[in-house]
């Protein structure tokens, strides 16, 4: 599966006069049939980048949308529920394994949620956040295009 990063759900849905809109709108138009999967995390910080530049009713039926989207998985990474510490151990654990990557945590939690769900590739036009800090496959927009024309 491909991953879908935030900064090409913002440019597709809020900067959509930033000149990395065409490639970023032919590539998710390209996965529209085939489907993608969202980290939560990417989808809850595409609807924060809404609400501050309020939308914030927007963001809510967005956040819906893409819940309910037959060709959109969210991916959510693993958790275990035995207790509240096992789960904020387990938590942290997963996450400060990426920032000591030398990642920040909201990159940390997006790669975590990529990472544990088997993605082949994630899409970004933040590459430098992740290469080469991961063995998926990281490539823009632009670049997944090219290869795949």
């Amino acid at each position: 599966m491909i991953a879908v990063d935030t900064d090409v759900l913002v440019i597709a849905r809020v900067f959509t006069d930033d000149l990395r809109h065409a490639a970023t709108a032919d590539f998710l138009a390209r996965h529209a049939k085939q489907g993608y999967g969202v980290p939560i995390f990417s989808l809850l910080e595409l609807c924060g980048v809404m609400a501050t530049a309020r939308q914030t009713r927007a963001a809510i039926q967005l956040f819906e949308e893409y819940l309910l989207s037959p060709t959109v998985e969210i991916l959510y990474p693993p958790v275990m529920l035995e207790s509240e510490t096992t789960f904020w151990a387990n938590q942290n654990a997963e996450l400060m394994k990426r920032i000591k990557r030398g990642m920040r945590l909201g990159d940390a939690a997006i790669l975590w949620t990529v990472e544990s769900t088997a993605c082949e590739m994630l899409i970004t036009w933040n590459v430098k956040h992740y290469r080469p800090k991961t063995s998926v496959i990281v490539q823009t927009p632009a670049e997944w295009l090219k290869h795949n024309a």
